[in-house]
């Protein structure tokens, strides 16, 4: 329930820095639903049938991550040209963090079975930690890079 909350003001927070326009934003946070609500459903769906919902959740995934490194970045190139490295750390970190999400629900108990619950449950921890509160200081460094720049 957390992610269905945080993740969207995340979106959010990439769409103001980028000037995204409504349909891409609208885009990326539908993507960005439908994933996490197919991912919980392949968590509370027992195997092998959690791996179809693991392969949905991943679909959903590809095309958020698409949405942000094709229309997402082409808008906040074209509206901060100068500003192109400030947009590649953004998504870089972006990118790897969430991406690290269905290699933590693949290795649990809910994949392959490799990681024990208190490692499934540090990983996630970690990684909400790092995708949340460490992106949140990144966007606010480029923010002021941004400002700084007066692009």
């Amino acid at each position: 329930m957390t992610w269905f909350c945080s993740t969207p003001l995340l979106i959010l927070d990439l769409a103001f820095l980028g000037r995204t326009n409504l349909p891409i934003t609208c885009s990326l946070i539908g993507a960005n639903a439908y994933m996490i609500a197919t991912g919980f459903v392949g968590a509370i769906t027992p195997k092998p049938m959690n791996q179809i919902w693991y392969l949905v959740s991943c679909g959903a995934f590809v095309a958020t991550l698409y949405l942000l490194l094709k229309p997402y970045r082409q808008q906040a190139d074209r509206h901060y040209p100068h500003a192109k490295q400030v947009f590649r750390k953004l998504l870089t970190a972006h990118v790897v963090l969430w991406t690290l999400y269905p290699v933590v629900w693949i290795l649990a108990a809910t994949g392959l079975g490799v990681l024990s619950q208190g490692q499934e449950t540090m990983g996630y921890t970690l990684l909400d930690l790092a995708s949340k509160v460490g992106f949140g200081f990144l966007s606010l460094n480029s923010l002021y890079q941004l400002e700084s720049q007066k692009v």
